[in-house]
């Protein structure tokens, strides 16, 4: 999740269009093992921090993938809807 941020950004240098984000909640896989390791900070994604500067950067379509919960996405969606 650490990357979103920086990676909205650059795509809004190149692009008018809608940025869509849907980022996984943290934890790491390694293709290998086939297998998930919690995510190594150790703390929960801050989705209610970062969701508003997604937003600020440009991102109007914001989701989640791999491992995000049901309570992830309604974290993000109070987020959004607070800096509407």
């Amino acid at each position: 999740m650490d990357r979103v941020l920086s990676a909205i950004r650059a795509i809004r240098q190149v692009t008018d269009k809608p940025i869509i984000v849907y980022p996984n909640n943290g934890d790491i896989y390694d293709p290998k093992p086939k297998t998930w390791s919690p995510n190594p900070t150790g703390s929960e994604p801050a989705f209610a921090h970062l969701v508003p500067q997604w937003i600020d950067a440009g991102a109007r379509l914001i989701g989640g993938c791999c491992r995000t919960t049901p309570d992830d996405i309604r974290t993000i969606a109070q987020a959004a809807s607070a800096n509407v």
